[in-house]
Order: C-alpha cells, then sequence, then structure tokens
C-alpha cells in the first residue's frame, strides 16, 4: 500500500485546519490535504484561524507563521491554550525573521515544503493525530 493511501485510510476523518496568507501556497497546499483528508477547512490568517477553531473542533492545525492580523505564534498560542490535544504543524519561510523553535508546535517544516517531507512529519504524528480526533468523539 503506498505510503499516502494508508494515511488515507488512517486519518481520512480527521478535521484539519489550514492557515495561509499567501493565494498561491494555499490552494496547492489545500488540493494535497484534500487527497488524505476528508475535512479540510482554511482561513488567509492567524486572526481568521483562530475564529475558525473557537467554532469548530479541529484535530490538526497546519499554518505558515508570518501573516497579516495576527501571526501564527500567537494563533498556535491560544489554540494550544484552548486545547492541548490538538496536534500543531508549522510551515514557515526559512527566511521568516521569526524564532521557530519558540513556537508551540508538533513540528515544523520550512517552505518550500516538499510534499514527501509533509507526508514524513504526518507519518511521525500519526498516533498522536488520531488520539486528538478520537479524544474529541
Amino acid at each position: 500500500m503506498s505510503r499516502l493511501k494508508k494515511l488515507h485510510e488512517n486519518l481520512s476523518r480527521v478535521k484539519v485546519l489550514y492557515v495561509e496568507d499567501e493565494d498561491d501556497v494555499r490552494a496547492e497546499t489545500l488540493l494535497f490535504l484534500g487527497r488524505l483528508f476528508d475535512d479540510v477547512s482554511s482561513a488567509v490568517n492567524g486572526e481568521d484561524g483562530l475564529g475558525m477553531f473557537m467554532k469548530n473542533s479541529y484535530d490538526l492545525v497546519v499554518t505558515d507563521l508570518k501573516m497579516p492580523k495576527m501571526d501564527g505564534h500567537d494563533m498556535l498560542s491560544k489554540i494550544h491554550a484552548l486545547n492541548k490535544e490538538t496536534v500543531l504543524i508549522v510551515m514557515t519561510a526559512s527566511d521568516s525573521n521569526m524564532d521557530v523553535t519558540q513556537t508551540q508546535c508538533d513540528a515544523y517544516l520550512y517552505k518550500p515544503v516538499m510534499m514527501m517531507d509533509f507526508v514524513e512529519a504526518l507519518e511521525s504524528l500519526e498516533d498522536k493525530i488520531i488520539h486528538s480526533s478520537r479524544s474529541k468523539q
């Protein structure tokens, strides 16, 4: 069984929130996420992402850090305070002036993200993501 097929089989019911302010990056990544997860929502900045998180129960949040209105660092800190079970993945530009080591997250990837690197991050967090999903049922 292919890695993508196995991930889809195990994680398809996971609710995902993807937060990215760049339209092209968001559109491309949403296509990929849609192949793995049945329920993917997106927001264009941290403020919108936090608002969506507060209204819905997401198991996995994937976000950029450098965004308008509220950066990903602040959004993730607030999400973590609301629910410590939610799995948090950061995808940010390697030339970002933000210190990712100070960001509460389970994994971080530098843009441009190679999709197989993202797959490896999901595989390493698979049990935690499944636990997060089951704890909300």
